[in-house]
């Protein structure tokens, strides 16, 4: 019996469709954030969003026994794992366009952009590509390289989601939805791949972004239970794309009050406390931020060595 193959004018025109439709999604969260006076004015609706709830959420709750040393341990203990991730991740993007980077410059690099990402402005994005630009890449690689990681990192958070709201939740109809969304943004992230990306780059950036996921649910889920929410493992993975979605938007400095609202609407349909896990959200922001303070310190210190040194 005949094998049926794709014919190669049918995959170029896919890749060509996919190609296109990421394009337009990267041209409209740009047109977006560059709206003049937009993300400042989103940055403030955000934050004036994220203090109104968790203020009703504090009041209308008991946290006598939340220990404030707790959980700014839980945020110091992730911070190594956030950083060796997010390092992970742009050194392989280095090296998808052929630019080496070593572990501490990688480290260094993205706590910038961490910091570049709070600004009226998309740094963060921007200051990794510039990164990449100046050590030999080119434009065009450069950009494929940080587009293809956002898709990606999206398309694990949605396949997480997907298969935590079927499991735990036993919501098929928007789990099989999360699931197919993640699919298709996985696809169209392999077609916008650096030319010079390999498989074995490919495959540990996935994994890369499938951890970095994984480390942000699971810290939400340890605030949470520090407030008192009930909720398992299982059940905080359903906010894995969050952050992502978050962050896909564009005009939210750091998906502040974008990435706490989503949290909230997904606890309706796991039938948590949505104001809880709307305020352990919070929380946990703010946690992490004062744990990764020294590191920002650090980072920016060396920014100004190297502008002394020049």
């Amino acid at each position: 019996m005949p094998r049926l193959t794709p014919s190669p004018t049918w995959r170029s025109g896919l890749e060509r469709t996919a190609r296109s439709a990421a394009a337009t999604l990267s041209a409209w969260s740009k047109r977006l954030a560059g709206v003049p006076g937009l993300r400042p004015v989103a940055a403030t609706a955000g934050t004036l969003l994220v203090v109104f709830v968790s203020w009703k959420a504090w009041q209308g709750a008991q946290f006598d026994d939340v220990s404030v040393p707790a959980l700014i341990a839980v945020a110091a203990f992730a911070v190594p794992l956030v950083l060796a991730a997010d390092g992970a991740e742009f050194a392989i993007q280095g090296a998808m366009v052929g630019v080496h980077l070593p572990a501490v410059e990688s480290v260094r690099q993205v706590s910038r952009a961490n910091v570049a990402n709070l600004l009226p402005l998309p740094g963060g994005p921007v200051l990794r590509h510039r990164v990449l630009a100046s050590r030999g890449a080119t434009q065009r690689g450069a950009v494929r390289a940080q587009l293809m990681t956002g898709v990606w990192w999206l398309t694990c958070g949605m396949t997480v989601t997907g298969v935590a709201l079927i499991v735990a939740a036993d919501r098929w109809w928007i789990g099989g939805l999360g699931l197919i969304v993640g699919l298709v943004f996985g696809g169209i992230g392999w077609t916008i791949r650096p030319r010079l990306a390999t498989a074995g780059q490919l495959a540990l950036l996935m994994t890369v972004e499938l951890v970095k996921v994984l480390i942000g649910a699971t810290r939400l889920w340890i605030v949470a239970l520090l407030l008192g929410a009930k909720l398992g493992w299982l059940g905080a993975l359903t906010t894995a794309f969050s952050t992502p979605a978050a962050a896909a938007l564009g005009i939210f400095p750091s998906g502040i009050g974008a990435r706490e609202a989503l949290v909230g609407g997904v606890a309706g349909l796991i039938g948590a406390d949505a104001a809880l896990l709307f305020l352990a959200a919070t929380i946990e922001r703010v946690v992490a931020t004062v744990a990764m303070l020294p590191v920002l310190v650090w980072a920016l210190w060396g920014r100004s060595r190297e502008t002394t040194s020049q």
